[in-house]
Protein backbone atom coordinates (compact mmCIF):
# COMPACT_ATOMS: atom_id res chain seq x y z
CA UNK A 1 0.00 0.00 0.00
CA UNK A 2 2.83 2.37 0.91
CA UNK A 3 4.53 1.73 -2.47
CA UNK A 4 1.23 2.39 -4.28
CA UNK A 5 0.81 5.79 -2.57
CA UNK A 6 4.36 6.80 -3.49
CA UNK A 7 3.82 5.83 -7.12
CA UNK A 8 0.53 7.79 -7.24
CA UNK A 9 2.23 10.90 -5.83
CA UNK A 10 5.04 10.65 -8.40
CA UNK A 11 2.47 10.31 -11.19
CA UNK A 12 0.60 13.47 -10.08
CA UNK A 13 3.86 15.43 -9.80
CA UNK A 14 4.89 14.32 -13.32
CA UNK A 15 1.55 15.43 -14.77
CA UNK A 16 1.81 18.88 -13.10
CA UNK A 17 5.33 19.44 -14.42
CA UNK A 18 4.26 18.41 -17.92
CA UNK A 19 1.31 20.86 -17.84
CA UNK A 20 3.57 23.72 -16.82
CA UNK A 21 6.12 22.90 -19.54
CA UNK A 22 3.51 22.94 -22.27
CA UNK A 23 1.28 25.79 -21.03
CA UNK A 24 0.16 28.08 -23.88
CA UNK A 25 2.12 31.35 -24.19
CA UNK A 26 -0.89 33.55 -23.33
CA UNK A 27 -1.40 31.65 -20.05
CA UNK A 28 2.22 32.21 -19.08
CA UNK A 29 2.00 35.89 -20.05
CA UNK A 30 -1.09 36.30 -17.88
CA UNK A 31 0.67 34.62 -14.97
CA UNK A 32 3.67 36.90 -15.30
CA UNK A 33 1.53 40.01 -15.74
CA UNK A 34 0.08 39.70 -12.26
CA UNK A 35 3.53 40.14 -10.73
CA UNK A 36 4.85 42.89 -13.01
CA UNK A 37 5.23 46.43 -11.74
CA UNK A 38 5.65 49.17 -14.33
CA UNK A 39 8.46 51.61 -13.68
CA UNK A 40 7.80 55.29 -14.25
CA UNK A 41 10.55 57.44 -15.73
CA UNK A 42 10.35 61.20 -15.46
CA UNK A 43 12.33 63.62 -17.58
CA UNK A 44 12.35 67.37 -17.16
CA UNK A 45 13.58 69.86 -19.73
CA UNK A 46 13.92 73.56 -18.96
CA UNK A 47 14.67 76.12 -21.63
CA UNK A 48 15.32 79.81 -21.02
CA UNK A 49 16.30 82.45 -23.56
CA UNK A 50 15.92 86.22 -23.85
CA UNK A 51 13.14 85.88 -26.42
CA UNK A 52 9.74 87.00 -25.15
CA UNK A 53 8.11 84.03 -26.83
CA UNK A 54 10.12 81.36 -25.03
CA UNK A 55 8.39 79.47 -22.28
CA UNK A 56 9.89 77.34 -19.55
CA UNK A 57 8.60 73.89 -20.24
CA UNK A 58 8.44 70.83 -18.06
CA UNK A 59 7.96 67.49 -19.78
CA UNK A 60 6.88 64.56 -17.68
CA UNK A 61 6.28 61.07 -19.01
CA UNK A 62 3.05 59.50 -17.86
CA UNK A 63 2.96 55.74 -17.55
CA UNK A 64 0.82 53.16 -15.83
CA UNK A 65 1.56 51.70 -12.42
CA UNK A 66 -0.37 48.46 -12.25
CA UNK A 67 0.62 47.28 -8.79
CA UNK A 68 1.70 48.68 -5.43
CA UNK A 69 0.56 52.27 -6.11
CA UNK A 70 1.89 54.56 -3.39
CA UNK A 71 -0.77 57.11 -2.48
CA UNK A 72 -0.01 60.40 -0.74
CA UNK A 73 -1.67 63.71 0.12
CA UNK A 74 -0.88 65.03 -3.38
CA UNK A 75 -1.76 61.74 -5.08
CA UNK A 76 -4.57 60.32 -2.93
CA UNK A 77 -6.79 57.35 -3.63
CA UNK A 78 -10.09 58.53 -5.11
CA UNK A 79 -13.72 57.73 -4.41
CA UNK A 80 -14.48 54.52 -6.30
CA UNK A 81 -17.83 56.01 -7.41
CA UNK A 82 -16.03 58.39 -9.80
CA UNK A 83 -14.09 55.59 -11.53
CA UNK A 84 -16.99 54.25 -13.57
CA UNK A 85 -15.94 51.07 -15.35
CA UNK A 86 -12.21 51.77 -14.99
CA UNK A 87 -10.04 49.97 -12.44
CA UNK A 88 -8.04 52.24 -10.10
CA UNK A 89 -4.75 51.46 -11.85
CA UNK A 90 -6.06 52.97 -15.09
CA UNK A 91 -6.97 56.22 -13.33
CA UNK A 92 -3.62 56.21 -11.55
CA UNK A 93 -1.93 56.31 -14.95
CA UNK A 94 -2.75 60.00 -15.35
CA UNK A 95 -0.31 62.03 -13.30
CA UNK A 96 2.46 64.60 -13.54
CA UNK A 97 5.36 65.59 -11.34
CA UNK A 98 4.69 69.05 -9.93
CA UNK A 99 7.17 71.90 -9.49
CA UNK A 100 7.83 70.62 -5.96
CA UNK A 101 8.85 67.17 -7.22
CA UNK A 102 5.68 65.52 -5.92
CA UNK A 103 3.24 63.38 -7.85
CA UNK A 104 -0.14 64.97 -8.73
CA UNK A 105 -3.16 63.76 -10.64
CA UNK A 106 -3.90 65.50 -13.92
CA UNK A 107 -6.36 65.73 -16.81
CA UNK A 108 -7.61 62.66 -18.66
CA UNK A 109 -10.36 61.92 -21.21
CA UNK A 110 -13.66 60.39 -20.10
CA UNK A 111 -13.09 57.18 -22.08
CA UNK A 112 -9.58 55.74 -22.17
CA UNK A 113 -7.81 52.52 -23.21
CA UNK A 114 -7.48 49.98 -20.43
CA UNK A 115 -4.00 49.13 -21.64
CA UNK A 116 -2.50 51.44 -24.31
CA UNK A 117 0.00 48.76 -25.26
CA UNK A 118 -2.73 46.17 -25.84
CA UNK A 119 -5.71 47.61 -27.76
CA UNK A 120 -7.48 44.25 -27.65
CA UNK A 121 -8.31 44.90 -23.99
CA UNK A 122 -10.67 47.67 -25.07
CA UNK A 123 -11.61 50.83 -23.21
CA UNK A 124 -13.24 51.89 -19.96
CA UNK A 125 -15.20 55.01 -19.00
CA UNK A 126 -14.86 57.26 -15.96
CA UNK A 127 -17.86 58.74 -14.13
CA UNK A 128 -16.35 62.23 -13.97
CA UNK A 129 -14.64 64.69 -16.32
CA UNK A 130 -12.13 67.52 -16.18
CA UNK A 131 -13.22 69.75 -19.05
CA UNK A 132 -11.13 70.72 -22.05
CA UNK A 133 -7.91 68.99 -23.04
CA UNK A 134 -5.23 71.34 -21.62
CA UNK A 135 -2.74 70.44 -24.34
CA UNK A 136 -3.96 72.70 -27.12
CA UNK A 137 -2.55 75.61 -29.10
CA UNK A 138 0.65 76.89 -27.52
CA UNK A 139 0.04 75.08 -24.24
CA UNK A 140 1.95 71.79 -24.24
CA UNK A 141 2.00 70.84 -20.55
CA UNK A 142 -0.43 68.98 -18.31
CA UNK A 143 -1.42 70.78 -15.09
CA UNK A 144 -0.66 69.44 -11.63
CA UNK A 145 -4.12 69.39 -10.06
CA UNK A 146 -3.97 70.97 -6.62
CA UNK A 147 -0.37 72.20 -6.48
CA UNK A 148 -1.36 75.60 -4.99
CA UNK A 149 -3.51 73.88 -2.37
CA UNK A 150 -0.52 71.77 -1.31
CA UNK A 151 1.64 74.87 -0.89
CA UNK A 152 -1.22 76.43 1.10
CA UNK A 153 -1.60 73.35 3.29
CA UNK A 154 -5.18 72.80 2.08
CA UNK A 155 -4.75 69.31 0.65
CA UNK A 156 -8.36 68.28 1.27
CA UNK A 157 -9.13 70.04 -2.01
CA UNK A 158 -6.85 67.59 -3.82
CA UNK A 159 -8.89 64.68 -2.49
CA UNK A 160 -11.98 66.17 -4.18
CA UNK A 161 -10.42 65.18 -7.50
CA UNK A 162 -13.52 65.33 -9.71
CA UNK A 163 -13.83 69.09 -9.09
CA UNK A 164 -10.73 70.03 -11.11
CA UNK A 165 -11.71 71.59 -14.45
CA UNK A 166 -9.89 72.99 -17.49
CA UNK A 167 -11.22 75.69 -19.81
CA UNK A 168 -9.29 76.51 -22.99
CA UNK A 169 -9.90 79.45 -25.34
CA UNK A 170 -8.14 79.79 -28.68
CA UNK A 171 -6.36 82.92 -29.88
CA UNK A 172 -9.03 85.54 -30.42
CA UNK A 173 -9.58 89.29 -30.06
CA UNK A 174 -11.45 90.92 -27.19
CA UNK A 175 -12.92 93.78 -29.24
CA UNK A 176 -10.32 96.27 -27.99
CA UNK A 177 -7.44 95.22 -30.22
CA UNK A 178 -6.07 92.68 -27.73
CA UNK A 179 -5.60 89.14 -28.98
CA UNK A 180 -4.74 86.28 -26.69
CA UNK A 181 -4.99 82.55 -26.18
CA UNK A 182 -5.76 81.47 -22.64
CA UNK A 183 -6.32 78.48 -20.41
CA UNK A 184 -7.79 78.37 -16.91
CA UNK A 185 -7.40 75.38 -14.58
CA UNK A 186 -9.56 75.65 -11.48
CA UNK A 187 -11.35 73.69 -8.78
CA UNK A 188 -15.15 73.95 -8.85
CA UNK A 189 -17.17 70.90 -7.94
CA UNK A 190 -20.92 71.27 -7.52
CA UNK A 191 -21.81 68.03 -5.74
CA UNK A 192 -20.62 68.79 -2.21
CA UNK A 193 -21.33 71.19 0.65
CA UNK A 194 -17.72 72.34 1.09
CA UNK A 195 -18.27 75.02 -1.55
CA UNK A 196 -20.76 76.72 0.77
CA UNK A 197 -18.06 77.55 3.32
CA UNK A 198 -14.77 77.50 1.40
CA UNK A 199 -13.66 80.86 -0.02
CA UNK A 200 -10.31 79.91 -1.54
CA UNK A 201 -9.95 77.49 -4.44
CA UNK A 202 -6.93 76.68 -6.59
CA UNK A 203 -6.77 78.42 -9.94
CA UNK A 204 -4.10 78.49 -12.65
CA UNK A 205 -4.22 81.05 -15.46
CA UNK A 206 -2.04 80.80 -18.56
CA UNK A 207 -2.11 83.47 -21.27
CA UNK A 208 -0.13 83.90 -24.49
CA UNK A 209 -0.89 87.06 -26.45
CA UNK A 210 -0.35 87.83 -30.13
CA UNK A 211 3.08 89.32 -29.39
CA UNK A 212 4.17 86.08 -27.72
CA UNK A 213 4.14 87.42 -24.15
CA UNK A 214 3.63 84.56 -21.71
CA UNK A 215 1.78 84.69 -18.39
CA UNK A 216 1.55 81.67 -16.08
CA UNK A 217 0.26 82.09 -12.53
CA UNK A 218 -1.05 79.68 -9.89
CA UNK A 219 -2.72 80.69 -6.62
CA UNK A 220 -5.45 79.91 -4.15
CA UNK A 221 -7.94 82.44 -5.48
CA UNK A 222 -10.65 84.12 -3.46
CA UNK A 223 -14.28 83.57 -4.48
CA UNK A 224 -15.58 85.99 -1.86
CA UNK A 225 -18.60 85.35 0.32
CA UNK A 226 -21.36 82.84 -0.32
CA UNK A 227 -24.41 84.30 -2.02
CA UNK A 228 -27.63 82.25 -2.19
CA UNK A 229 -28.78 82.88 -5.74
CA UNK A 230 -32.27 84.15 -4.98
CA UNK A 231 -31.15 86.24 -2.02
CA UNK A 232 -29.77 89.80 -2.05
CA UNK A 233 -26.33 90.20 -3.63
CA UNK A 234 -23.85 90.04 -0.78
CA UNK A 235 -21.05 87.88 -2.21
CA UNK A 236 -19.30 86.58 -5.27
CA UNK A 237 -19.79 82.81 -4.90
CA UNK A 238 -23.36 82.43 -6.14
CA UNK A 239 -24.94 79.05 -5.47
CA UNK A 240 -28.57 78.22 -6.33
CA UNK A 241 -30.81 77.91 -3.29
CA UNK A 242 -34.05 75.96 -3.04
CA UNK A 243 -36.21 78.90 -4.12
CA UNK A 244 -34.16 79.37 -7.28
CA UNK A 245 -33.99 75.65 -7.99
CA UNK A 246 -37.78 75.34 -7.86
CA UNK A 247 -37.98 78.20 -10.38
CA UNK A 248 -35.36 76.52 -12.60
CA UNK A 249 -32.90 79.36 -11.94
CA UNK A 250 -30.03 76.94 -11.54
CA UNK A 251 -27.03 78.78 -13.06
CA UNK A 252 -24.12 78.77 -10.56
CA UNK A 253 -21.16 81.14 -10.84
CA UNK A 254 -18.12 81.95 -8.73
CA UNK A 255 -16.35 85.28 -9.33
CA UNK A 256 -12.67 84.78 -8.61
CA UNK A 257 -10.40 87.65 -7.60
CA UNK A 258 -6.84 86.72 -8.58
CA UNK A 259 -4.09 89.11 -7.50
CA UNK A 260 -0.50 88.03 -8.05
CA UNK A 261 2.45 89.95 -6.65
CA UNK A 262 2.73 93.68 -5.94
CA UNK A 263 2.42 95.93 -8.97
CA UNK A 264 0.44 98.67 -10.66
CA UNK A 265 -2.74 96.85 -11.76
CA UNK A 266 -5.16 96.82 -8.84
CA UNK A 267 -2.09 96.63 -6.64
CA UNK A 268 -0.81 93.51 -8.38
CA UNK A 269 1.61 92.49 -11.12
CA UNK A 270 -1.22 90.45 -12.64
CA UNK A 271 -4.93 90.65 -11.93
CA UNK A 272 -7.83 88.55 -13.19
CA UNK A 273 -11.52 88.29 -12.33
CA UNK A 274 -12.98 85.35 -14.22
CA UNK A 275 -16.44 84.09 -13.42
CA UNK A 276 -16.46 80.29 -13.49
CA UNK A 277 -20.01 79.19 -14.24
CA UNK A 278 -21.94 75.93 -14.33
CA UNK A 279 -25.23 75.69 -16.22
CA UNK A 280 -26.22 72.37 -14.65
CA UNK A 281 -24.87 72.18 -11.09
CA UNK A 282 -25.47 68.89 -9.33
CA UNK A 283 -26.86 70.25 -6.07
CA UNK A 284 -28.56 73.26 -4.47
CA UNK A 285 -28.44 74.71 -0.95
CA UNK A 286 -31.06 75.63 1.60
CA UNK A 287 -30.74 79.07 3.18
CA UNK A 288 -29.70 78.81 6.81
CA UNK A 289 -28.09 75.38 6.49
CA UNK A 290 -24.48 75.24 5.34
CA UNK A 291 -23.92 71.65 6.43
CA UNK A 292 -25.39 69.87 3.43
CA UNK A 293 -26.66 70.22 -0.14
CA UNK A 294 -29.49 68.56 -2.05
CA UNK A 295 -29.57 66.91 -5.50
CA UNK A 296 -31.05 68.99 -8.30
CA UNK A 297 -31.97 65.77 -10.06
CA UNK A 298 -34.17 64.58 -7.19
CA UNK A 299 -36.03 67.89 -6.98
CA UNK A 300 -36.51 68.58 -10.68
CA UNK A 301 -36.30 65.19 -12.43
CA UNK A 302 -37.10 62.58 -9.79
CA UNK A 303 -33.74 60.97 -10.47
CA UNK A 304 -30.89 60.08 -8.09
CA UNK A 305 -27.78 62.24 -7.85
CA UNK A 306 -25.51 61.82 -10.87
CA UNK A 307 -27.89 59.59 -12.82
CA UNK A 308 -26.77 59.11 -16.44
CA UNK A 309 -30.30 60.21 -17.39
CA UNK A 310 -30.02 63.48 -15.49
CA UNK A 311 -29.24 66.87 -17.00
CA UNK A 312 -27.66 67.94 -13.70
CA UNK A 313 -24.20 66.37 -13.86
CA UNK A 314 -22.15 69.59 -13.66
CA UNK A 315 -20.66 69.05 -17.11
CA UNK A 316 -21.73 72.20 -18.96
CA UNK A 317 -19.68 75.25 -18.03
CA UNK A 318 -18.75 78.76 -19.08
CA UNK A 319 -16.23 81.49 -18.27
CA UNK A 320 -17.62 84.98 -17.77
CA UNK A 321 -15.53 88.08 -18.68
CA UNK A 322 -12.02 86.91 -17.68
CA UNK A 323 -10.71 90.52 -17.42
CA UNK A 324 -6.94 90.02 -17.39
CA UNK A 325 -4.71 92.93 -16.36
CA UNK A 326 -0.92 93.40 -16.32
CA UNK A 327 1.17 95.88 -14.35
CA UNK A 328 4.47 94.17 -13.60
CA UNK A 329 7.11 96.71 -12.62
CA UNK A 330 9.60 94.01 -11.60
CA UNK A 331 11.20 90.89 -13.02
CA UNK A 332 9.44 88.30 -15.19
CA UNK A 333 9.80 85.48 -12.65
CA UNK A 334 9.09 86.04 -8.97
CA UNK A 335 8.00 84.11 -5.88
CA UNK A 336 4.73 84.42 -4.00
CA UNK A 337 2.98 82.53 -1.27
CA UNK A 338 0.03 80.29 -2.19
CA UNK A 339 -2.35 83.26 -2.14
CA UNK A 340 -0.38 85.47 -4.53
CA UNK A 341 1.36 87.70 -1.98
CA UNK A 342 4.99 88.59 -2.71
CA UNK A 343 7.32 86.28 -0.80
CA UNK A 344 9.56 88.04 1.69
CA UNK A 345 11.90 85.20 2.65
CA UNK A 346 13.75 82.24 1.15
CA UNK A 347 11.58 80.10 -1.11
CA UNK A 348 11.45 76.62 -2.53
CA UNK A 349 8.80 75.10 -4.80
CA UNK A 350 7.36 73.42 -1.71
CA UNK A 351 6.90 76.62 0.29
CA UNK A 352 6.24 79.22 -2.44
CA UNK A 353 5.04 79.39 -6.03
CA UNK A 354 7.20 80.69 -8.87
CA UNK A 355 5.03 83.00 -10.98
CA UNK A 356 5.62 84.31 -14.50
CA UNK A 357 4.29 87.69 -15.68
CA UNK A 358 5.70 89.75 -18.60
CA UNK A 359 7.89 92.56 -17.20
CA UNK A 360 7.27 96.24 -17.91
CA UNK A 361 4.01 95.39 -19.66
CA UNK A 362 0.88 97.36 -18.84
CA UNK A 363 -2.41 96.32 -20.38
CA UNK A 364 -6.03 95.56 -19.56
CA UNK A 365 -7.73 92.73 -21.42
CA UNK A 366 -11.34 93.66 -20.68
CA UNK A 367 -13.75 91.22 -22.26
CA UNK A 368 -17.38 91.24 -21.19
CA UNK A 369 -18.16 88.11 -23.18
CA UNK A 370 -19.44 84.85 -21.78
CA UNK A 371 -17.41 81.99 -23.23
CA UNK A 372 -19.54 78.86 -23.34
CA UNK A 373 -17.83 75.52 -22.95
CA UNK A 374 -18.73 72.35 -24.78
CA UNK A 375 -20.99 69.66 -23.37
CA UNK A 376 -18.75 66.88 -22.10
CA UNK A 377 -20.68 63.65 -22.28
CA UNK A 378 -20.77 61.42 -19.19
CA UNK A 379 -22.29 58.14 -20.42
CA UNK A 380 -22.25 56.73 -16.87
CA UNK A 381 -23.40 59.92 -15.17
CA UNK A 382 -21.60 61.20 -12.08
CA UNK A 383 -22.86 59.30 -9.01
CA UNK A 384 -19.70 60.21 -7.08
CA UNK A 385 -19.84 63.92 -7.97
CA UNK A 386 -18.37 66.00 -10.73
Amino acid sequence: MRHGAVLASLLVLTLLLTALMFAPPEAEAARRKKTTTTTTHTSTTRTTTTSSTTTRTTTTSVTSTTTSTAYSDTFPAVNSAILGTCPPEVHDRYFVIGPDGRKYRTWHPVTVPIDPSNPSRGTCTFAHEHGDNPVQGRFRDLPAFGYPSKVAGMVDEIAAHAGFKVFYHRMEGDGLGNRAEWRIVYHQGTAGAARLVREFHSIQIDVVDAAGRVTSVKVMGSTGQLNPKCGPRVGDRIVPDEECARRYLVYEVWYFAVRVGSGSINGARFFAAPGTAVYNPMTYMKVGDLSRVYPMSELLENLPLGSPDSFFCGNLRAIEHPDFGWGNTGSEYFWTDAFGNEASGPCTHSTCILQRVPPRYYAWFDDDSVFDGVWIDLPLGAPGGN
